[in-house]
């Protein structure tokens, strides 16, 4: 009798500890801090889905941007899966996470300001201009539905953006990156996509002394005319059989006679009044003799200038230069702002 009685003793003395046991385990787990240690992507848009790293993050019963609580799609020991929340405030933000353990150390998010105008489709890049250069040099990109850009990186590197419309942006190489391929992503709301670029290093003379943040988006009224004098060549619409308005000549380039023009060229102009937006604005021109390639946009501080400004890229030298064309000089009587 005694036997049985001590191990019914020793029977609930077990099923005692074990759950004092499990209380205690339960407790130590529960009474862990949640820890982060990074976060992926570290920028990006309203909707846009985040991981966060870090240690004890299985309880977690919130996460807030600045203060601004998120979703939580998932979560385990190490992750948590959320998404920038709405009316997250661009900049910026301090990311934290709460479990009932506590509330943890804080991660920096940038949230990007969504852009005032957004194509109805993802971007397409279909070439950098020119293809290769220095880094502190200026570049262009060209392709299609670039309107909504909030980001461009080289190699993961981020670059500015001085100005961007439906066909193409303006940036700058970033410095710190070594020569050779990089890859150049651009992201905007509906998606990203990528183009290929080749680095030939730091510039050998110091960064360029101009870039396209010298660029103003012309005003509604701004007519470019490729039929002017302009201080880069005197230039024409109307040549051969073709009619298209948008192509141009220099006359000057045709040495034979015989309308074989070694500089020719392209341009794009449009104001979308519905969007009160210049979604089209673009130059290329090409001198075959030497083999360099000049892109560039119009560009006005004015809503109705005396001077034309056509800013201008070497695809040779990386430099800008800037093309006018001066209404003053040909029409001396014209109204327009200085």
């Amino acid at each position: 009798m005694k036997q049985k009685i001590k191990i019914k003793t020793l029977f609930f003395i077990f099923i005692v500890f074990g759950l004092l046991n499990s209380q205690c385990k339960k407790k130590d787990k529960a009474a862990h801090k949640p820890v982060l240690s990074s976060i992926n992507p570290t920028d990006g848009i309203i909707g846009d889905p985040v991981s966060i790293q870090g240690q004890f993050l299985a309880n977690t019963d919130q996460v807030t941007f600045n203060g601004l609580q998120s979703k939580i799609i998932q979560t385990s020991n190490s992750t948590v899966f959320t998404v920038v929340p709405p009316n997250a405030a661009p900049g910026t933000n301090n990311v934290v996470i709460h479990t009932d353990g506590g509330t943890s150390n804080e991660l920096q998010f940038t949230v990007f300001k969504e852009p005032d105008h957004v194509d109805s489709l993802p971007p397409s890049l279909s070439k950098a201009l020119p293809s290769k250069n220095y880094t502190e040099y200026p570049l262009l990109l060209y392709g299609d539905n670039l309107s909504g850009v909030v980001k461009i990186s080289f190699n993961d590197k981020d670059a500015v953006i001085y100005t961007n419309n439906k066909k193409v942006i303006t940036t700058n190489v970033p410095k710190d990156l070594g020569a050779g391929p990089v890859t150049i992503k651009v992201k905007t709301l509906k998606g990203t996509s990528t183009v290929n670029f080749q680095i030939l290093g730091p510039p050998p003379g110091g960064p360029a002394n101009i870039n396209f943040s010298i660029v103003t988006i012309p005003p509604p009224n701004y007519i470019p005319s490729i039929s002017n004098q302009w201080s880069c060549g005197l230039f024409s619409t109307s040549f051969g059989n073709n009619s298209d308005k948008h192509l141009f000549v220099d006359l000057n380039s045709d040495t034979t006679g015989n309308g074989d023009y070694a500089i020719t060229g392209r341009y794009e102009y449009d104001f979308n009044k519905s969007a009160n937006y210049n979604d089209l604005n673009y130059v290329e021109v090409i001198n075959h003799s030497t083999q360099d390639t000049l892109v560039g946009q119009f560009s006005s501080k004015f809503n109705n200038p005396c001077v034309l400004n056509m800013i201008l890229l070497s695809s040779k030298s990386g430099q800008i230069f800037n093309c006018i064309f001066d209404l003053k000089a040909s029409f001396p009587d014209v109204q327009c702002d200085q």
